[in-house]
């Protein structure tokens, strides 16, 4: 593969400091032809100036990147397939064409953040090699280089080609991971997931969130945490994270982008809700939720009184739901020594 030496000192300045630059900074593959670059590709390595990329190098497995005609002319269609958590998600978009052909620019309104896309290298049938430039209008940035293929395994020389243009883009080794091939995943389905700590709840000591210092100290989540609002921080990854909402008294779900953000943050619903539920959860009703992936849970019954088992769907629902009867009865044990009932006492959630 030809190599090509990129120097842009004097120019990232100018692309990181506002708008899109018109005229592109990097010169993409020559003679390049869309149509030929459409399909399927997959991400197998990524080197990044995020900070939570470093902390993700053991987790990381290949995903998928699909591109397709739109029906316009000025823009092409993307679908990413990745592992978050247990299950495969996706995630669709539109590039739009520049004036440069191999140069695209795409705008992320989840994160508010324009990216210039070049791709620099390719031979269409097994690998390219592409550069993104992020930016949101705070001025956070960051820098990616990304090595695709066609297949989920790609002959070693790629690799060092990888590594290559990563120094060109004065990114340091230790910023590059190599990503595993964990097979293909279809959206939706389970998929092995991710070993959990087990948290024992309210104010437990925990790991802090992604805070891009490499930072190890641990924190205590207090209940002035878990009324927090929830921040996706600065950074440009897509992770599916919990947050706990005081004023349902229930854990819902949002984009975190790998760094910064606050202490209200989880990987898991159990972890949310074991750190930062009351035992005012126990006057909520029973609330199975309108998901269909069904697990056995407990929750108080108000009517009797008592812990009981139901089939919880697997999304939304409320705080009033324990993965023990032991855990239940132990938030509860005030209902229950009460004799806790009637109708008319229960909080109604909208």
């Amino acid at each position: 593969m030809k190599r090509v030496v990129v120097i842009l000192l004097p120019l990232l300045g100018l692309l990181h400091a506002g708008p899109l630059p018109d005229e592109p900074v990097l010169q993409p593959q020559e003679n390049f032809d869309v149509n030929r670059f459409m399909g399927k590709w997959y991400d197998i390595a990524v080197a990044s100036t995020c900070p939570w990329m470093k902390r993700h190098k053991t987790d990381a497995a290949i995903g998928s990147m699909e591109l397709q005609s739109s029906g316009s002319s000025q823009t092409i269609s993307m679908t990413r397939i990745s592992r978050r958590h247990g299950s495969c998600k996706s995630i669709s978009g539109e590039y739009q064409l520049s004036k440069t052909p191999g140069r695209f620019h795409y705008h992320s309104t989840k994160w508010n953040a324009d990216v210039d896309i070049y791709v620099l290298h390719t031979n269409y049938d097994e690998y390219a090699l592409v550069v993104m430039y992020k930016q949101k209008p705070g001025g956070e940035k960051t820098t990616s280089v990304k090595l695709y293929g066609r297949a989920m395994q790609l002959r070693p020389t790629l690799i060092e080609d990888f590594k290559t243009l990563v120094a060109e883009q004065g990114m340091s080794e230790d910023t590059i991971v190599i990503k595993k091939n964990k097979g293909e995943c279809v959206p939706g389905e389970q998929v092995t997931p991710e070993p959990q700590i087990q948290r024992a709840r309210r104010n437990v000591v925990l790991q802090a969130p992604e805070e891009g210092s490499g930072d190890e100290t641990h924190m205590i989540r207090g209940p002035e945490v878990c009324k927090s609002q929830p921040d996706s921080g600065p950074c440009f990854g897509s992770l599916q994270r919990y947050h706990y909402n005081s004023s349902i008294m229930a854990c819902q779900m949002f984009n975190y982008g790998g760094c910064m953000g606050n202490q209200n943050n989880f990987v898991t619903e159990k972890e949310c809700l074991q750190s930062c539920r009351t035992d005012a959860a126990c006057r909520l009703p029973v609330d199975a939720g309108p998901c269909k992936v069904f697990s056995d849970l407990w929750a108080f019954d108000s009517a009797s009184g008592k812990c009981v088992a139901f089939k919880y769907g697997g999304c939304k629902g409320n705080g009033n739901k324990f993965y023990s009867k032991k855990e239940c009865e132990e938030y509860c044990s005030v209902m229950m020594k009460n004799g806790f009932a009637g109708d008319e006492e229960l909080l109604t959630v909208k």
